[in-house]
C-alpha cells in the first residue's frame, strides 16, 4: 500500500510547480466542495425528516380518531337495538323468540359491519341469533361487571376461519326497570367500512395506514384489508416502542419486513393503535439524489481543475486563488457568492461550472428552508414554524402581560366533499382558504395550517372579543367564496391566552374544544372556549 500511495505522489511530481498546483486545486476544490455537499445532505434529510414525521403523526391521529368514531357508532347502534320492545320482553319472557330472530335478521340485512347479532341472558347462554344454528359467542370473564362500569364491551380482534375475516365481539347490556341487567345484545363486527376509511386516508397521505393491537396483532390494512394480513403482524415489541415515543416516528421493520418510518396514535375506545408508516427508502429519496448529484458535480468538477491545472498553470494560478476564497466562503455557509467570469478556455468553463454548482446548492438551500417553514398546498406556514412562533408569542406576552388569541379552524364536511368532488377540488378549497385567511390577518399574525382541513391563525396582542369578530369576518369570506363545486363553510374555535390556558398546548386544546363545540351546534360558526373561572363554576354548580 506504502509503495502504491509513493508512486502516485511520484506521478504528480510534487517537486515541480505544477505538481503542486495541480495538488492544491484537487484539494482546494475536493474539501469545501465535499463539506458543502454534505451540508446539504444533512439539512435536506433533517428537513424531510421534520416533514415526514408531520405528515405520518397527522395521518396516525385522524385514522385514529376515525376508527374511534366507527367504534363509537357501533356501539351506539347496538344500544339503540337493545333498546327494542322486542329484545327487552323476549329477554324476560322468551316466548317471542322467533319475533326477535326476524328482527335480529332485519338489522343484520341493513348493516353490513355486522357478521351475526346475538340476544344472551345474564348466564352468557344463547336467547336469539341472527344465524342459524348459531353456538353463544364466547365473552370474556367478568363481562358483567364491565356493563355494569361502562355500558359496553369491546373484545379483543381474531381471524374468523369461517368467514375469513379479522372479528371482533361488541356487546352492549339489555337494561329493564331500575337499571337491572337482564342480558346483552352481542355483535361480531367485521372492519369492511374501517379498512375503506384506512384507505382513503392512505390514498392522500405518502404512505401506509393499518390498524393493530396493542401486541402487534394486524386488525386492518389500507392496502389489502384484514382478510390477506391474517398470518402477517408487528414483530414483537415494534407496537410498544411505537406508542413509546409519544407523536414522534420510528425506525422498523414493517409487516412486510420492509425498513420503514412510522408513528403510531392510540385509540382511545379500545387498546388499539393506528399506524401510519412509509418506506425509509421512499423517504429519503430525494435526499439521496441531491448527495449523489452533489457527487457528480464534484468529480465533474475535479476533472476539469486537473486539466487546466496541468496544461495551463501560469493562466489559472490567479484564478485558483480566487476559487480557493470564493470556496473556502460557501464552506463557511456563504453561498448568495458567485464569481465574475474569469476569461475564455478552461478557466472561463471551471468558473462557470463552479457558479453551477453553488447556484445549484443556494437553490436546495433556499427551497429546504422554504419547505421547512411553508405549507407546499396552501402557501401558508406549517405546524412546526406556527409553534415556534407561538412560543416566541407567549414569551412576549408574559413580558408584557398582554394576551393574544387562538383561532381553531376546520372544514365542515370536507371528506364529503373530497367524496364527491375529488381531491383536486379538495385541494382548491384548501389553497382558496390559505388566500382569504393571508388576506385577512395582519402582518405580525400568523396563519398556518395545523392538519389535513384543520388551520390555526394566531392573532398578536388581541383580546377574545376582537379576535371573535376577526374570525366571524374570515368565517363570511370562506361562506361567500365562488368555488366551482358548491359553497363551503367553515367552523371556528375561539381562545384567548392566558385566560384559556398557559401554555401554547392548553390554550390550542381550548380552542379545539371550541371548535368541536361549533360542529356540534351545527357548523358553519364561531365559537369561543370558556374560561376556566367559568369552568369551575360549572363544575361546582353541576356537583
Amino acid at each position: 500500500m506504502r509503495q502504491l500511495i509513493w508512486k502516485a505522489l511520484l506521478q504528480l511530481r510534487l517537486d515541480s510547480i505544477r505538481g503542486q498546483i495541480l495538488a492544491f486545486a484537487i484539494l482546494a476544490a475536493l474539501i469545501p466542495s465535499l463539506t458543502v455537499s454534505l451540508i446539504a445532505y444533512a439539512q435536506s434529510r433533517r428537513a424531510l425528516t421534520e416533514k415526514i414525521t408531520q405528515e405520518l403523526v397527522t395521518t396516525g391521529s385522524h385514522a385514529g380518531r376515525e376508527a374511534d368514531v366507527w367504534l363509537k357508532e357501533r356501539l351506539y347502534d347496538l344500544r339503540v337495538f337493545s333498546n327494542s320492545s322486542v329484545v327487552s320482553e323476549t329477554v324476560a319472557r322468551r316466548d317471542q323468540a322467533g319475533r326477535l330472530v326476524e328482527y335480529l335478521n332485519s338489522v343484520r340485512a341493513r348493516f353490513a359491519d355486522y357478521e351475526e347479532l346475538q340476544v344472551v341472558d345474564t348466564n352468557a347462554g344463547l336467547v336469539a341469533s341472527s344465524v342459524r344454528g348459531a353456538s353463544p359467542v364466547r365473552l370474556p370473564e367478568g363481562w358483567e361487571r364491565t356493563f355494569k362500569s361502562s355500558r359496553s364491551l369491546v373484545g379483543e380482534p381474531y381471524w374468523d376461519e369461517k368467514a375469513q375475516k379479522m372479528i371482533v365481539i361488541l356487546g352492549v347490556p339489555i337494561l329493564q326497570g331500575g337499571g337491572r341487567i337482564a342480558g346483552a345484545l352481542v355483535a361480531r363486527a367485521n372492519f369492511g367500512e374501517l379498512t375503506q376509511v384506512l384507505r382513503v386516508f392512505s390514498a392522500r397521505s405518502v404512505g401506509h395506514v393499518y390498524l393493530a393491537t396493542a401486541r402487534g396483532t394486524l386488525i386492518a390494512d389500507s392496502r389489502n384489508g384484514s382478510a390477506e394480513r391474517r398470518t402477517k403482524d408487528l414483530a414483537p415489541g415494534v407496537a410498544d416502542r411505537l406508542l413509546a415515543t409519544d407523536g414522534g416516528v420510528v425506525e422498523h421493520r414493517d409487516i412486510d419486513g420492509i425498513e420503514v418510518l412510522g408513528s403510531a396514535q392510540r385509540l382511545s375506545q379500545a387498546a388499539w393503535l393506528a399506524v401510519a408508516d412509509m418506506p425509509v427508502a421512499d423517504a429519503y429519496a430525494q435526499a439521496t439524489g441531491l448527495r449523489n448529484l452533489a457527487f457528480l458535480v464534484i468529480g465533474v468538477l475535479l476533472v476539469v481543475i486537473a486539466v487546466v491545472a496541468y496544461w495551463l498553470t501560469a493562466l489559472i494560478a490567479r484564478p485558483l486563488r480566487r476559487l480557493t476564497s470564493a470556496a473556502a466562503q460557501v464552506s463557511a455557509g456563504d453561498l448568495p457568492i458567485e464569481l465574475p467570469a474569469g476569461g475564455g478556455g478552461e478557466v472561463g468553463y471551471l468558473t462557470q461550472v463552479f457558479n453551477t454548482m453553488v447556484e445549484s446548492l443556494r437553490k436546495h438551500h433556499d427551497e429546504l428552508e422554504r419547505l421547512s417553514t411553508t405549507d407546499a398546498l396552501t402557501g401558508l406556514s406549517n405546524r412546526r414554524h406556527l409553534m415556534n412562533l407561538l412560543a416566541q408569542e407567549i414569551e412576549r406576552a408574559k413580558r408584557a402581560d398582554r394576551p393574544f388569541s387562538i383561532l381553531m379552524l376546520d372544514v365542515d364536511h370536507f371528506k364529503k366533499y373530497n367524496d364527491t368532488h375529488g381531491h383536486q377540488a379538495g385541494d382548491e378549497v384548501l389553497a382558496r382558504i390559505g388566500t382569504v385567511l393571508r388576506n385577512s390577518i395582519r402582518p405580525y399574525d400568523c396563519a398556518a395550517r395545523y392538519g389535513g382541513e384543520e388551520f390555526l391563525v394566531m392573532l398578536s396582542g388581541t383580546l377574545l372579543d376582537p379576535a371573535r369578530e376577526s374570525a366571524e369576518r374570515i368565517r363570511k369570506q370562506v361562506r361567500a367564496e365562488p368555488f366551482e363545486a358548491e359553497s363551503v363553510t367553515i367552523s371556528i374555535g375561539v381562545a384567548e391566552y392566558p385566560s384559556h390556558g398557559d401554555a401554547a398546548k392548553s390554550v390550542i386544546g381550548e380552542a379545539d374544544a371550541a371548535l368541536y363545540e361549533a360542529k356540534r351546534a351545527g357548523r358553519d360558526r364561531v365559537t369561543c372556549a370558556v374560561a376556566r373561572s367559568n369552568k369551575k363554576k360549572q363544575k361546582a354548580g353541576t356537583s
